[in-house]
């Protein structure tokens, strides 16, 4: 795991890299055709020396200094069309002969004027999306694919609201997390059974923040205790584990899909303790997605645990499976309901 700064760093590295590769092609480039025209050579190396020698006869002469360059210009004009011309005999152009840019723009640098580039943004978000582990899911899973027309509009007795209103509810109160969650420590808990929409969701909020530039890390609860496991438990040095153990305190977001479902043992317990207090402490923004009510929540982790999840902004979903919805509309040619 990369934090943002280490991200820009190893994005720049890669523009050193490619420029250095980019300047060995064109010398290949140039001692090929030397090879084959080599007047060009001799013609380079005048052009070269040109402004050298008007530089010198102007500080010499000053007064002769409107002549020499005009002198200097039309002797620079008639050796360029020598060597356009030397260099179309071989089925050749002056670009040819210069440096070549993935990035026109920014000139595989990343910035223009000291603004990022668009290329140097697409890399970054790139590289933001492949250590999110959700980078095929949310071309799927996003809001302009949240629909709430898979949920009942039949009011709930027990809750005195349709699964649909309360759908519409629970969206606004995610596109409110996306919209300002630069204010920090904003933390969700989203509980309900299986099937309604709370993975979708965490997909959703992942894709827009990853989009404005935000560190995100999504992973299920098991992937999470096991690479913990891994981290606390293997005898070997290594700075990776320790770095990414660092990112887990320090992404911008952490979101736990499906916490219940790993064991759970004394281990899981107190790091899950860990990461939502240090997290808190940092002000840094936690998801997490149950299937577990509060009530087993109380039963299955610890006061210590259940305390600090009492701060979270709890959003229930409830309703039918809309994965059945989806697929019996799918079969019946009807999605409009």
């Amino acid at each position: 795991m990369a934090t943002r700064t280490q991200i820009y760093k190893e994005i720049l590295r890669e523009y050193d890299a490619l420029r250095t590769e980019q300047a060995a092609k064109l010398r290949q480039r140039k001692e090929e055709i030397y090879r084959r025209l080599p007047h060009v050579r001799e013609i380079d190396e005048t052009l070269s020396m040109l402004g050298v020698q008007t530089a010198k006869l102007v500080l010499l002469k000053p007064g002769d200094m409107q002549e020499a360059l005009v002198e200097m210009r039309a002797k620079q004009k008639e050796l360029q069309t020598e060597r356009r011309m030397l260099l179309e005999s071989i089925g050749l152009t002056p670009a040819d002969m210069e440096l070549e840019y993935v990035c026109e723009t920014c000139k595989d640098t990343g910035y223009v004027d000291n603004v990022p580039c668009t290329c140097l943004k697409q890399k970054v978000m790139d590289k933001l999306y492949d250590q999110s582990n959700v980078r095929d899911i949310v071309k799927v899973e996003n809001f302009d694919h949240f629909d709430v027309r898979l949920y009942s509009e039949q009011v709930s007795k027990k809750e005195g609201i349709s699964p649909r209103e309360n759908a519409m509810q629970i969206l606004r109160q995610a596109l409110a997390f996306v919209e300002n969650f630069a204010d920090g420590g904003q933390n969700l808990l989203l509980y309900g059974a299986t099937g309604l929409g709370k993975t979708f969701l965490c997909s959703c909020i992942a894709k827009e923040l990853l989009d404005q530039g935000y560190v995100v890390l999504y992973l299920t609860a098991g992937q999470l205790f096991r690479k913990l496991e891994e981290i606390r438990f293997s005898k070997d040095e290594d700075a990776e584990k320790e770095e990414w153990d660092k990112e887990l305190l320090e992404a911008d977001l952490l979101i736990i899909d499906d916490l219940g479902t790993e064991f759970a043992t004394l281990f899981t317990a107190s790091e899950l303790f860990r990461l939502i207090n240090d997290r808190k402490l940092k002000n840094k923004s936690v998801i997490i997605s149950t299937n577990l009510n509060p009530e087993d929540i109380t039963n299955q982790y610890s006061d210590r645990i259940t305390s600090r999840l009492r701060e979270y902004k709890v959003l229930k979903f409830f309703g039918d499976d809309i994965r059945v919805v989806k697929k019996f509309r799918k079969s019946s040619g009807d999605m409009s309901r």
